[in-house]
């Protein structure tokens, strides 16, 4: 069967993170890399390397693997402006998060920086879980 599972709270969430993006002048949207996950789809991933948590959010409907790409280049932008797209524009944009938490602590939740692979650049996982977690 074909279904997903999107909590209320991660679209607020989404979208309050999107407009302090705007309002810090960096980008108007922001793109979602990973949403929802079936446990069957999570669990392909979930092995010594493979990166994923057996009980990981996204199978909740509450999480999302994002990234800003105002360029359209579908890689992360340089938010940092160091010239350069490294882990640190993930952290910027974790940081612009914990902000949003801040100003809204029903929306806390996951949150972490990634760097980029071979397969992605880097990004940020982010969720609604109803307390703070950071790894």
């Amino acid at each position: 069967p074909k279904y997903v599972v999107l909590r209320t709270p991660l679209i607020d969430k989404l979208e309050l993170v999107g407009a302090a993006l705007s309002a810090a002048g960096k980008a108007d949207s922001l793109r979602v890399m990973s949403g929802f996950r079936t446990p069957a789809y999570n669990a392909r991933g979930v092995r010594p390397g493979g990166g994923r948590a057996a009980d990981s959010r996204h199978m909740y409907g509450d999480a999302s693997d994002i990234f800003v790409d105002a360029d359209g280049d579908g890689r992360m932008d340089d938010l940092d402006g160091d010239g350069r797209v490294t882990v640190d524009d993930a952290r910027w944009l974790a940081g612009l998060i914990e902000g949003v938490e801040a100003a809204h602590p029903d929306l806390l939740g996951g949150l972490s920086a990634y760097p980029a692979t071979s397969a992605h650049g880097p990004f940020v996982h982010t969720d609604v879980r109803g307390r703070a977690a950071r790894w």
